[in-house]
């Protein structure tokens, strides 16, 4: 049986992905998590329209932004733990790890740019050498097709590696250098493994996602049509708008202007709140699907990374990887120590005469 056979038959394994949805305690962490930085969001964003301040939206943004990464890194160390049979962690003791995982995958997200950026630069360093007249044509032939499969690598690491292999591997405890170090070594090693694997993930992925968004826009369209007509359900914007103070300008103050005292804007009274509870409802719906689908993408990366990942033997890499980091560190060191100096010598005063003459300076005893 080929390589490509073994690997399709093995890729099999993946599909216990899909019993991420069950796991409660994984959906609580991300989901809870996302959604006080969607509620800070929310009261920045209703502050800024009172102080018309850019730095509080930006504010809000940050905050959404840290809880949303703390909880999609939180659920997926909950994850992690249920793959390797570990002891359950509690909400909170989950979301710190998240935080802190959190942390490491910006770091190993900044170092993998840098490495790619480096190749990109160095790609580009040949092809200017390339125009040397005369042998520029010869070289360019050796080149192009070099830089063609060292940039399609490079992508195929970045879109299909990077994740699935560094994700778990913080999720697991590993550290900055071990997980970049584990990404090198799959990218040699097995990256034929993780992309049929990535395959079939994101094939379980589409009918996941069609099964979950079937019943959840079959529902709300029935359960929707029936609270339309038996509760009466006003969908007003300017009602939900006017939670965050915006309701004005959908709106909502044109409708109250030239009202007499007493009469209510469309909208207003229970009518008003039954659509803002209703349109409140169908927008967590809409996040609890989108975390469903998020848990099998983490449990799928989990697998993944067991699979291909957990047995390679790194250690040669990252003691590498630390000798090649030393070494630019002892580099800029002395890079630095050289502009001390040079930043401490003395230099000569502006007065001073100058410590070897000009050739052309009279001297003194010259003929009157």
């Amino acid at each position: 049986m080929s390589t490509v056979s073994n690997q399709m038959r093995d890729a099999g394994a993946i599909l216990p992905a899909v019993d991420a949805v069950t796991n409660y305690r994984a959906l609580a962490v991300e989901f809870v998590s996302t959604a006080v930085g969607v509620v800070l969001l929310a009261l920045f964003v209703s502050m800024s329209m009172n102080s018309m301040s850019f730095g509080v939206v930006a504010t809000g943004v940050v905050l959404l932004l840290a809880f949303a990464g703390a909880g999609f890194n939180g659920a997926g160390v909950v994850l992690m733990d249920e793959a390797t049979g570990a002891p359950k962690r509690s909400f909170v003791d989950a979301l710190l790890a998240g935080a802190f995982a959190f942390v490491k995958a910006i770091a190993v997200l900044l170092l993998a740019g840098l490495g790619a950026l480096l190749i990109v630069l160095a790609i580009a360093l040949l092809l200017w050498i390339c125009k040397i007249p005369g042998v520029g044509p010869a070289l360019f032939f050796l080149v192009f097709p070099l830089g063609v499969v060292t940039v399609g690598v490079m992508w195929i690491a970045f879109a299909f590696v990077l994740a699935p292999i560094a994700g778990p591997a913080i999720w697991s405890g590993e550290s900055i250098g071990a997980t970049l170090a584990r990404v090198m070594m799959v990218i040699r090693k097995r990256l034929l493994g993780v992309l049929v694997r990535g395959c079939v993930l994101f094939l379980l992925l589409m009918v996941t996602a069609m099964v979950l968004w079937m019943v959840a826009f079959t529902g709300t369209a029935i359960t929707g049509a029936m609270s339309l007509g038996i509760v009466g359900v006003n969908l007003d914007l300017s009602s939900v708008m006017s939670l965050f103070g915006g309701g004005n300008e959908f709106g909502g103050g044109s409708a109250r202007r030239g009202m007499r005292p007493g009469m209510r804007a469309p909208g207003a009274g229970a009518s008003g709140g039954y659509g803002v509870a209703m349109l409140i409802s169908i927008g967590l719906i809409v996040a609890a699907v989108g975390t469903l689908l998020s848990l099998v993408l983490k449990k799928g990366w989990c697998l993944i990374y067991l699979q291909t990942a957990r047995d390679l033997d790194v250690t040669a890499v990252e003691a590498e990887m630390q000798a090649k980091l030393a070494q630019v560190r002892a580099q800029a060191n002395a890079a630095r120590e050289r502009m001390q100096q040079q930043a401490r010598a003395p230099r000569p005063a502006a007065g001073d005469a100058p410590a070897n003459p000009g050739r052309g300076a009279p001297t003194g005893g010259g003929p009157a």
